[in-house]
C-alpha cells in the first residue's frame, strides 16, 4: 500500500510518496486560483513516479494526508470574509483582555463587534439571561452590514454556555437555515473550551475567519480524490502534530500546519540519528521557519500567539520570517530591503518568465551561478537569466550604484543575514531542559525547504554552527513531516469543581473513543495521554499508522566525479570555478571538499570554500566546517 503526503505552500505544492520501503518526491507550482488543481497535479506526479495510472495508484493507497497554508495565508493577506462578533456588553473593545484587543481592527472591524447584556457569574451561575429582542437587534445590524458569519463569545461561557446556546437558538428561529438570509453562527465554547475568555474569543474569530475557505478547499480536494478512485477519507494535518479526517477538523487547528509538522519530522529524524541539540531552518518560496528541538523533540506551545494575538489552540512551536526564494528585493531611500513581500508562484520571480517584474532571491541566486537555469526542477522548468538580470539592474543595482552581480550578491547576503539573525535569536532564548543558554556550536542545523541547503552554510557561518544536515527529500520536508503524523484528537476542558479532573477526563475519553471509532479505529488501537494542570483537563487520543523509516546503506568508496564546472560568486568581488555534482552520483560514505554544489531535481546543496560535504549511512547530506 502506498501513502500520499501533500503540503500546499505559497509557491510550491510538495509531494512525499512511499510504498513503505522506497520513497518518491515531487514538486509542482501551487495554483492560487484553485489550489486543488495543484494538489491533484502533485498526486498525478506521485502516480507517475511509481509508473502507475492515477486510478490504480489511488486504489492501492492506504492513507492520504494534506497540510496547507490556506488558512495562514488568509490571515497574512487579511483576505478572509467580513465577520460579526457578539460579546458581553462592555467588552466590545477589550474582548475580556487588557486594553484594546489586537484582533479588532485587523481581522474584524470595530463597528462589527456588538455587545448584548448577559451575565454568568464566576461560579457559573446564570444571573442575566439574554433578551431575545436585544440579541436579534444585534444580529440584524450585523446582517445588514453584510457579514458572512457571526461569532458569539460571552464572558464565563466556559463555566456555563447557556447564553451562548440560547443566542444560537434564537438566531436560528429567526433566520432558519433554509432561508436565503440564514446566518451562519459559531459559538466560542464549541470551538475551544478554556477559561481564558480573551484567548477563546480570539481563537473563535480566527476559526470563523478561515473556516469557509478551508471547508471549501479541503472538501473539494477530498471530492477530487474520490472521483479519481480513492476510497478512504482524506486526512488533514494539524499544527499540533497529528491529523484527522476533514469532517473532524476544526479550521483553526490547521494554522501553520506545514511548518509545525516539518518540526515534528525533524524530531523524528533527530531521534533516529541520536541528536539531542537540533535547530531547524525551513526556507521555502515565501517563508523561513525556525524551530529549536529540546532534547530531540519539537516544542509544544499550549498558549501560542499568531500575529501578536493570543489563542487557545495548542501547536508545535515554530517561528516564521517573511524570507524565501520568492522574497522581493528593492531599494528604499538608498537602503536595500529584501522581503517580507513575496512573488509567490504567480507571477513568481522574474526568471520564471511568467510576468513577474520584481527581482527576488531566486533571481539573485541564478545570476550568481548557484542555480542552473537549464536544470530547475530537474529541467522541467527553464529559467530566464536575462530576465533576472534586467529586474535586478532596474530595481536594485541602479539604486545601489552597483553592478548587477554585486547587487545580486548583496540581495543574497541581505536575506542570509536576516535568516541568521532569526536563528540566533531563537538559540539565544535557551532551549535545554535545564533552561541553560544555548551554545550554537553545540547544535546541528537541519536545513530543508527548496532553498534551504543553498544558504545553510552561510547562515551557519554567521550564527556559529559547525555542522549542517540536509536531506534527499528536504525540498518536500513538510510533506515528509506529515508522513510521520498519527491520527490524533486533542481535547481540553477547564475544571469547574464539579466532579474534578477525574470526571472531566472520563467525559473527554468517552468523547474521544466515539471520535476515534468514527475514524475507523478500534478501542484497543487508541492510546490516551492525559494531564490536569493549570486548572485544565487535557486529553490526547492517538492511533498510530505505519511510517516510513530511512534505510541505512553501506558506504561506497571513491570520490564522485563532477558533471560540470560553473562560475559561482561565493564572494562579492569575484566568481570561483566550482565543481557541480549530480546528487545521484554522490553516494553514502563519500566526501567532497568545497567549494562545490550538488544538484538534485528539486533542490541544490552548497558547500562554500572552507566547508565539506559528505553523505551519511542514511543518505543524508552533512555539510561541515573544515577543522
Amino acid at each position: 500500500m502506498y501513502s500520499i503526503d501533500i503540503d500546499i505552500g505559497g509557491t510550491f505544492t510538495d509531494g512525499f510518496f512511499t510504498d513503505g520501503s522506497e520513497i518518491r518526491t515531487d514538486k509542482v507550482l501551487t495554483t492560487p486560483h484553485d489550489i486543488t488543481e495543484g494538489f491533484m497535479a502533485c498526486v498525478q506526479a506521485g502516480a507517475r513516479a511509481w509508473n502507475l495510472d492515477l486510478a490504480e495508484f489511488l486504489r492501492r493507497t492506504g492513507v492520504a494526508r494534506v497540510s496547507t497554508t490556506v488558512g495562514t495565508n488568509l490571515l497574512v493577506q487579511r483576505a478572509g470574509p467580513k465577520l460579526g462578533l457578539i460579546v458581553t456588553k462592555g467588552h466590545e473593545r477589550d474582548l475580556y483582555g487588557k486594553g484594546n484587543a489586537a484582533i479588532v481592527g485587523r481581522y474584524i472591524a470595530p463597528e462589527l463587534v456588538a455587545g448584548v447584556a448577559e451575565r454568568v457569574s464566576d461560579t457559573g451561575k446564570l444571573e442575566t439571561e439574554i433578551d431575545p429582542d436585544a440579541l436579534l437587534a444585534a444580529v440584524r445590524s450585523l446582517v445588514q452590514a453584510n457579514v458572512r458569519m457571526i461569532v458569539v463569545s460571552f464572558k464565563n461561557a466556559w463555566r456555563n454556555p447557556a447564553n451562548e446556546r440560547r443566542a444560537l437558538e434564537v438566531t436560528r428561529a429567526r433566520y432558519p437555515v433554509h432561508y436565503l438570509r440564514s446566518v451562519p453562527m459559531q459559538l466560542a465554547t464549541e470551538v475551544m473550551h478554556v477559561a481564558d475568555d480573551h484567548a477563546r474569543t480570539n481563537t473563535a474569530v480566527f476559526n470563523a475567519y478561515i473556516h469557509g475557505e478551508m471547508a471549501r478547499t479541503l472538501y473539494r480536494a477530498e471530492d477530487k480524490l474520490r472521483a479519481a478512485g480513492y476510497e478512504r477519507p482524506l486526512l488533514v494535518v494539524h499544527s499540533s502534530g497529528g491529523n484527522a479526517r476533514v469532517a473532524k477538523t476544526v479550521a483553526v487547528h490547521t494554522l501553520h500546519s506545514g511548518p509545525a509538522v516539518a518540526a515534528r519530522g525533524a524530531g523524528y529524524l533527530a531521534q533516529l540519528l541520536k541528536l539531542d541539540h537540533v535547530v531547524t531552518s525551513d526556507m521555502g518560496g515565501t517563508s523561513f521557519d525556525v524551530s529549536v528541538l529540546a532534547d530531540g523533540s519539537a516544542k509544544f506551545n499550549l498558549s501560542p500567539s499568531i500575529d501578536g494575538v493570543p489563542i487557545a489552540t495548542p501547536m508545535i512551536e515554530v517561528e516564521s520570517l517573511g524570507a524565501g526564494g520568492g522574497s522581493i528585493a528593492r531599494v528604499d531611500n538608498g537602503a536595500l530591503r529584501v522581503g517580507p513581500e513575496s512573488a509567490s508562484s504567480a507571477p513568481g520571480p522574474a526568471c520564471y518568465a511568467k510576468g513577474g517584474m520584481e527581482p527576488t532571491v531566486t533571481d539573485a541566486n541564478l545570476v550568481l551561478g548557484f542555480i542552473d537555469p537549464e536544470y530547475f526542477l530537474g529541467g522541467r522548468m527553464k529559467l530566464d537569466p536575462n530576465a533576472a538580470r534586467r529586474a535586478i539592474d532596474r530595481r536594485v543595482a541602479r539604486g545601489l550604484s552597483a553592478g548587477i552581480e554585486e547587487a545580486a550578491w548583496d540581495i543574497r547576503r541581505k536575506i542570509t543575514e536576516g535568516m541568521a539573525a532569526e536563528l540566533r535569536q531563537r538559540l539565544g532564548d535557551g532551549s535545554r531542559s535545564d533552561g541553560s543558554r544555548s551554545d550554537p556550536s553545540g547544535y546541528t542545523l537541519f536545513s530543508f525547504g527548496g532553498g534551504g541547503p543553498l544558504h545553510a552554510a552561510d547562515i551557519a557561518d554567521i550564527v556559529g554552527i559547525d555542522r549542517i544536515m540536509a536531506f534527499p527529500f528536504g525540498s518536500v520536508f513538510s510533506a515528509f513531516g506529515g508522513s510521520t503524523t498519527n491520527v490524533q484528537h486533542l481535547y481540553a476542558r477547564t475544571l469547574t469543581g464539579k466532579g474534578g479532573a477525574k470526571a472531566a477526563l472520563a467525559e473527554l475519553k468517552a468523547q474521544a473513543a466515539k471520535d476515534m471509532a468514527g475514524e475507523g479505529f478500534a478501542a484497543k488501537d487508541v492510546t490516551y495521554t492525559t494531564s490536569n494542570s493549570d486548572g485544565m483537563a487535557r486529553l490526547t487520543a492517538e492511533a498510530a499508522v505505519a511510517h516510513w523509516k530511512p534505510p541505512r546503506g553501506k558506504p561506497v568508496r571513491g570520490i564522485p566525479q563532477p558533471k560540470a564546472t560553473r562560475a559561482v560568486r561565493w564572494r562579492r568581488d569575484a566568481a570561483i570555478d566550482t565543481p557541480i555534482y549530480d546528487r545521484a552520483a554522490v553516494q553514502r560514505g563519500q566526501r567532497i571538499a568545497g567549494p562545490a554544489i550538488v544538484e538534485g531535481p528539486d533542490t541544490s546543496y552548497a558547500a562554500p570554500p572552507g566547508w565539506t560535504l559528505s553523505v551519511d549511512g542514511f543518505g543524508n547530506f552533512v555539510i561541515a566546517r573544515e577543522s
